[in-house]
């Protein structure tokens, strides 16, 4: 058994993906770990690229190459990464990422320290070095009026609603940590399960959050480690979001799920009627004289999409 293994996802993303086990691939080897890369059926030459580039590294290194059939999404695609290694400890690591030195040691030593830590997340930073948010909240139905709102009045009444932990905010209003890079106790993966695959892509990570801590383990945020993460380059999400395109069927579905299995169908329905609400707020600020906020297009219908969709 290998002391850590790393698995980093890819699809479509083959120079991400190499700059990322580049980054990581030296403290590993130097901890006795491995690393896993898995292919998730890329459209492109990834699977070519990657193999090219593992041949090409020194025997030394255990690298492992996993080609998936299918694009089976985030969780399926890391869950083959679990299968495939053998390890004390797993850190999902996403492509777009680049680890910083001392990062997957300082994550061990939090780890190791404490038995009962089933999840460890480092301090994210922006491609300008700058610190990133990583630390949430759960989401909740009334974190739906909060964000739809746009307004610091509402984000300051129900702070205890507001999805990310800002950096002046202590460590004990974080429920969950993002899955960019997280590291998972081996222990824990086989008393919960691995992550749950009806999640193509986002809310898996809070769901499993919750899994672990409804099972008595604990997560921490480790300050000491620093990975930086280039949001948006192995996903399109973040950008859509940012320029207030419709977002992917997917997201809505994960949304559903992740609501419905929750709060039960009628915290789902209260979550949308609370987003209305919200939006019905936001659009008051041109009483005051100021443009209402912009929302993603289409969220109007697109939040009441069914948790069971055809995947791309």
């Amino acid at each position: 058994m290998k002391s850590v293994c790393v698995i980093i996802l890819n699809y479509g993303t083959p120079d991400l993906t190499i700059a990322s086990a580049q980054s990581v691939i030296d403290e590993i080897t130097a901890l006795g770990g491995e690393l896993v890369i898995v292919d998730n059926c890329s459209p492109d030459d990834s699977a070519k690229r990657l193999r090219l580039w593992v041949d090409s590294q020194p025997e030394t290194y255990a690298i492992n190459l996993v080609l998936s059939p299918v694009n089976g999404g985030y969780a399926a695609g890391n869950n083959l990464g679990l299968n495939a290694g053998d390890a004390e400890f797993y850190v999902l690591l996403n492509s777009d990422t680049v680890v910083r030195s001392g990062a997957i040691s300082a994550l061990l030593s939090v780890m190791r320290d404490n038995p009962k830590i089933g999840l460890a997340g480092p301090r994210m930073l922006d491609e300008n070095g700058q610190p990133a948010i990583s630390r949430f909240r759960h989401p909740k139905p009334l974190s739906e009026f909060v964000e739809a709102t746009g307004a610091d009045i509402f984000y300051r009444k129900f702070r205890h609603a507001v999805v990310p932990v800002m950096d002046d905010e202590a460590d004990d209003q974080i429920e969950w940590l993002g899955f960019p890079c997280i590291m998972l106790r081996g222990a824990m993966i086989d008393e919960i399960g691995p992550l749950d695959e009806r999640y193509f892509m986002y809310f898996e990570d809070t769901a499993y959050c919750r899994k672990a801590a409804n099972a008595g383990w604990q997560l921490k945020y480790c300050r000491d480690a620093a990975v930086e993460h280039f949001c948006g380059k192995s996903s399109q999400i973040e950008d859509n979001a940012a320029a207030f395109r419709r977002l992917p069927p997917y997201y809505y579905a994960s949304r559903t799920r992740y609501f419905k299995s929750h709060y039960g169908t009628a915290g789902y329905i209260r979550a949308n009627l609370l987003w209305y609400l919200g939006r019905l707020v936001n659009y008051a600020r041109i009483f005051a004289l100021s443009p209402p906020k912009k929302t993603c297009a289409k969220r109007a219908i697109d939040i009441w999409t069914a948790q069971d969709i055809p995947r791309p």
